[in-house]
């Protein structure tokens, strides 16, 4: 759960400028758009939560366990200020299954956080950064932008915590910005990973953001509601 990495990002805060949108559905984006800013995104998740940096994370629905058992880090997430974006329902590869399978995968997950916290996300991470023209249409088809990087920490490839770091030690500082890409299932990247990445950013003088923010884009989000109560919906099976 990387509770013990909640403490360290809760001593950080930033003041973040909001720009006019710049990014619009359909549209494929591997990079912030305002100079000397860095998108640090989490995929796979969730499994933790952070306040202070203002991170992004792309979450499933039901990969390595069920977000519904994760309610309450979902909801904190958003309450704390981080962007959520979708990472499909069990993080299939998109380019394998049908255009049906793929519009299922999104709106599996999107019934899911409107339950959890009243929101559909704008932003979309494919599951292994992997899409072709069908993909990207049914993508765009739901409202979405789609997400991939420019930096990866190469976690889930099982590369070590210093692998990950080099990563971000040898990226281009200010005025570059970049996007990049780590994995929050992994312990040693919540422990280790995440917040040694994210002093070597701030080192550098990075102003870090969420996705939305690097792109100066204000509306996070394609519809935000009350969520529901827990009732026996609420479940993977």
């Amino acid at each position: 759960m990387c509770k013990s990495f909640i403490a360290l990002l809760l001593s950080l805060s930033f003041i973040i400028s909001i720009l006019n949108t710049v990014a619009s559905a359909g549209q494929i984006i591997a990079n912030c758009a305002i100079e000397g800013t860095a998108a640090i995104t989490f995929d796979d998740g969730p499994s933790m939560a952070y306040k202070g940096v203002s991170a992004t994370f792309f979450v499933n629905g039901n990969n390595v366990e069920c977000i519904y058992d994760y309610a309450d880090i979902i909801s904190r997430i958003h309450q704390e200020g981080h962007q959520i974006g979708s990472h499909t329902w069990s993080h299939p590869d998109l380019t394998s299954i049908s255009k049906t399978e793929v519009s299922n995968q999104i709106v599996y997950l999107e019934e899911a956080l409107k339950k959890i916290v009243g929101l559909v996300p704008k932003y979309f991470r494919p599951p292994f950064g992997s899409y072709n023209d069908e993909v990207l249409d049914t993508i765009e088809s739901h409202g979405y932008i789609t997400v991939l990087w420019d930096i990866d920490t190469e976690d889930s490839a099982g590369q070590s915590v210093e692998h990950g770091l080099g990563k971000y030690s040898s990226s281009d500082g200010p005025p570059s910005s970049h996007i990049v890409l780590n994995h929050d299932i992994f312990q040693s990247t919540c422990q280790e990973l995440g917040p040694r990445g994210i002093q070597s950013y701030l080192d550098k003088g990075f102003k870090l953001m969420t996705v939305a923010e690097c792109m100066g884009e204000s509306d996070w989000y394609q519809y935000i509601s009350t969520p529901s109560g827990r009732d026996g919906t609420w479940s993977c099976g």
